[in-house]
């Protein structure tokens, strides 16, 4: 089985319904299918051939699900490409894959292109194409230019369907290897867990080209229902969609959730009377954030946790784990969830002994949507794939019902004389603070305990927030050690299209530490005191 069967599938079963709504134009599935169709057979025209890979770097639009569903009718293999990457980020990304071909809608991909040997075809959508002596052609013409007729089913589940690159948040990126069959399978845990609403739209901004936006072209045609695309998260613009189309389900990084908040007042709520359930994952969130999102609005909430390497959701915390937690007043991290129905989640010590509960360790994952490995990298692959277990860094506990809660990535961890502190918990206690946009810590030198943590703070708009209250507010929820003993107000934090602190970052947007002793100015002395541990 393969994803374009789904596709193959609904043409038949749904053809004249829509299968994708976006800003420029709906497609239905009979549409969609041949469209597709005729990508693939202009690319297997062109020489292409099975498992050569195709760059996409393409913005949220009907096009990139004809390439998707064109590439893997032509047995190519798809490496989804950021479109907010410079040239030579997208030049190394297409040198690394080897990728022979790329549709896009950036000058920087086409000059990327256009310097990398390997490539054989240019085409790109909506800049000024030219035909002809090597320069980008057009993908609209290439579509045009190949037969409607179904084509020849070549490809099996098993052979590759993607490289998709790591966000690269504390390093180089990676291709993560994925199949058919993982995909597949990473589809039907979720839906194990989460009943998807099927009478309307699902809705999405992130990017169809990271790991979360692909799966959800899987989704929805699993279920049959259109996917409703838009290129950026407006609040107001959201509403007035689940309005005008009927959405039943959205899926939202921690980002826009805070927009979503924030904008509340100013929304006409009585709009989005047809959204039953959101979905959301990629960064540690409060209950204090979702709660304000239930008291507003009459629906339902999963959290999704995955990663690029295990290629899709492998832990939820399902709806009914909703209602339970917000009928008890919490202020605390939202649980990543327990594992999914087809996954297994071990938490080990350094000597691979499980913890007990509510001790801190590192995540295992084992499920049968595990990427396949890093491509052309095994020894990197070795490090993170052994007897089956995947094993990414993540530092993680388990309290007594089995939800497992993510402390940070291993790289992540400040080490404040002998105890760890892990950015994420005490990133999701700033971000409930009231006043607070956006939160992230780094570790910076300490001359008695080696480091101790620094919050950057984004001020939401108007908010007249002194760094004295954001120490009050973690001090009554946050032991000593981990609490931020200095508070730094900045304009923007690295993030990236998923919604995740770029930490690799951080220290280069940050200012210069205080010393041991040094005090603030406006009153905000307290930073510089000494703290019990």
């Amino acid at each position: 089985m393969r994803i374009e069967n789904l596709l193959r599938q609904n043409a038949v079963r749904r053809g004249p319904l829509p299968a994708v709504i976006c800003d420029q134009t709906q497609l239905s599935w009979a549409e969609l299918d041949a469209e597709s169709n005729r990508l693939a057979n202009a690319l297997i025209g062109l020489g292409y051939r099975a498992q050569e890979r195709i760059a996409l770097v393409l913005s949220n639009c009907h096009h990139i699900v004809t390439a998707f569903y064109g590439a893997w009718k032509a047995n190519l293999v798809t490496v989804g490409v950021n479109t907010r990457l410079t040239a030579p980020e997208i030049a190394r990304i297409l040198t690394h894959s080897g990728a022979s071909v790329i549709i896009c809608d950036t000058a920087a991909a086409v000059e990327a292109a256009m310097g990398v040997p390997g490539i054989r075809g240019i085409y790109t959508i909506g800049l000024d194409d030219k035909s002809g002596g090597g320069e980008p052609g057009s993908f609209e013409e290439l579509v045009a230019s190949g037969s409607p007729a179904d084509v020849p089913e070549t490809g099996v589940g098993s052979e590759l369907r993607s490289l998709r690159y790591t966000s690269g948040t504390t390093g180089a990126s990676k291709g993560c290897m994925a199949t058919h069959d993982q995909q597949l399978a990473s589809t039907a845990n979720y839906l194990c867990e989460v009943d998807v609403p099927r009478g309307g739209p699902t809705w999405i901004s992130v990017p169809l080209t990271l790991g979360v936006g692909a799966s959800f072209v899987t989704t929805t045609a699993y279920l049959g229902v259109p996917l409703l695309l838009r290129r950026r998260f407006d609040p107001a613009a959201f509403v007035d969609d689940v309005g005008r189309f009927g959405v039943e389900h959205a899926f939202l990084v921690p980002t826009m959730l805070v927009d979503l908040v924030r904008a509340l007042p100013e929304l006409d709520l009585a709009r989005a009377g047809a959204l039953k359930l959101v979905g959301y994952g990629g960064a540690s969130v409060s209950w204090t954030l979702i709660r304000s999102l239930a008291e507003a609005l009459d629906l339902e909430f999963y959290h999704a946790f995955g990663a690029t390497e295990a290629g899709g959701f492998v832990a939820l915390l399902t709806p009914d784990d909703h209602r339970n937690f917000l009928a008890t007043p919490t202020d605390s991290i939202v649980p990543v969830g327990r594992p999914a129905a087809f996954a297994e989640v071990k938490i080990l010590d350094a000597e691979d002994r499980e913890v007990a509960v509510r001790e801190t360790g590192e995540m295992r994952i084992r499920a049968s949507s595990v990427f396949s490995g890093y491509w052309s990298q095994p020894e990197v692959t070795r490090a993170v794939l052994k007897d089956g277990w995947l094993r990414l860094g993540d530092m993680a506990w388990r309290d007594e019902r089995g939800y497992i809660y993510l402390a940070d990535r291993a790289q992540g961890v400040i080490r404040s004389g002998a105890q760890n502190v892990y950015a994420g918990e005490v990133e999701a206690v700033l971000q409930a603070c009231p006043g607070v946009a956006r939160a992230a810590v780094i570790g910076v030198p300490h001359e008695r305990f080696g480091e101790s943590v620094k919050a950057l703070v984004e001020r939401a708009p108007g908010a007249a927030l002194t760094e004295q209250q954001v120490l009050d507010y973690c001090a009554e929820r946050l032991a000593g050690y981990k609490r931020p003993r200095e508070v730094e107000f900045v304009t923007g934090l690295p993030v990236d299209e998923g919604g995740k602190i770029r930490r690799a970052e951080l220290k280069r947007v940050a200012g210069t530490p205080r010393l041991l002793g040094e005090t603030t100015t406006g009153g905000d002395a307290g930073a510089a005191k000494e703290f019990r541990r």
